[in-house]
Formats: structure tokens, C-alpha cells, sequence
């Protein structure tokens, strides 16, 4: 089972695009960085995340459950 699998992932506010079509896969062992300028979509990637936002399309899964259920963990 992964650590956080991400598949299609897209998010909007509002008619502004935020993230489109992001697919990612960490292990659990792995290491990650999230990188990049202002307003690139890095704290919108984790609030989707921490489930505190919900994608417009695609799905977030957090050791295997969603990411509000995932937060029992």
C-alpha cells in the first residue's frame, strides 16, 4: 500500500485553475518535497491533501482511504 496516491487530480477557484491533471504515486519510505514559485498550487495541493478541499476531478487516497477518512489514523 502506498502512503499517498494522487490520480488525475484537478482543482479550480472559482475560473481560476489551480491544479490540472496531477498524478502522483509516494511510498513509505519515500521522501517528498513540494517545490515551486507563488501561487504554483503547493498549499492548495495540501489542503486537497489534508481534505480540506475536494478536487474537482480525480481522487486523493491517503493509506488507502480518503483523505478525511485517513484522518483517524
Amino acid at each position: 500500500m502506498d502512503a499517498l496516491r494522487i490520480d488525475n487530480l484537478s482543482f479550480s477557484y472559482q475560473n481560476q485553475k489551480a491544479l490540472e491533471d496531477i498524478t502522483l504515486t509516494v511510498s513509505k519510505k519515500d521522501f517528498l518535497a513540494i517545490i515551486g514559485p507563488n501561487g504554483g498550487g503547493k498549499s492548495t495541493l495540501l489542503k486537497l491533501i489534508l481534505g480540506l478541499l475536494e478536487p474537482k476531478t480525480g481522487y486523493i487516497e491517503v493509506f488507502g482511504k480518503s483523505p478525511k477518512d485517513a484522518a483517524s489514523l
